[in-house]
Formats: C-alpha cells, structure tokens, sequence
C-alpha cells in the first residue's frame, strides 16, 4: 500500500506541472527519464521503508510525504519550458496557475477541457 500511496502523489504532482504550465517542452526524453528515475526512487524508497520496519504509520506517512514534496521540488525545478524557466521559477516571479493554464494543459494532452472530468479539473485552479 506504501508504494501505491508514493506512486500516486509523485503523479499528482507531475500531473500539476503539466496541467499548471502548459509550456512544457524538451520532448519525450525528460518525461521518460524523470519518471523512470522517480518510479525508481519510489520503489527505493518503499524498500526502505519496508527494511526499516517502522512501527509508526504516522511516521512513515510523514517520510511519503517528504518523498512526494521532493517529487514536487525535482519537477518544479527541472521541468523544461519554452519560456527558458522553470515552473518554480516563473511562480516565484509572480506567474501564478490559472483555469485558462490548466485548460491549456489539458488541451495538449489531448483531453477535453469542456468534458466532465476536464470542467472538475480545470474549476481546481483559480480563475486569474
């Protein structure tokens, strides 16, 4: 259940970079790469985890989350964009995520925005 848990919230927030900043470039390689490195860290990790034998489940929900804040950080920072900067550091510089980014988001993966899912998803994001 440990893995299931890492491997979902290291995809939600590869999933947000994608969906937050819809300007993502550097083609397939970064992406097949940067999962196959962070589905590697979670197996790691979940090894660790199961090596250790820790008694506490609220510490090792608190270690999942550090690995997924990490997650977070690494995509945050490293994600290539064609504006030249990271998601990170276009947040830091003021531009923040909106529902017209995560529709644009949507809409280069290939999926409906207008759709019911889509419309659940997009309403996430802040107006402006």
């Amino acid at each position: 259940m440990g893995l299931i848990r890492l491997l979902l919230l290291s995809t939600a927030a590869y999933c947000f970079f994608l969906l937050a900043f819809p300007q993502w470039g550097g083609g397939q390689a970064y992406h097949v790469a940067s999962l196959s490195i962070v589905a590697g860290a979670a197996v790691g990790t979940w090894l660790c985890l199961k090596a250790l034998d820790l008694g506490s489940s609220l510490f090792k929900f608190g270690l999942e989350l550090a690995f997924a804040a990490g997650v977070f950080l690494y995509f945050g920072y490293t994600m290539p964009q064609k504006t030249g900067l990271a998601p990170l550091e276009q947040w830091s510089q003021g531009h923040h995520p909106t529902q017209t980014d995560a529709r644009d988001g949507l809409m280069r993966l290939g999926l409906n925005a207008n759709a019911g899912a889509g419309r659940l998803i997009v309403s996430l994001f802040p107006a402006r």
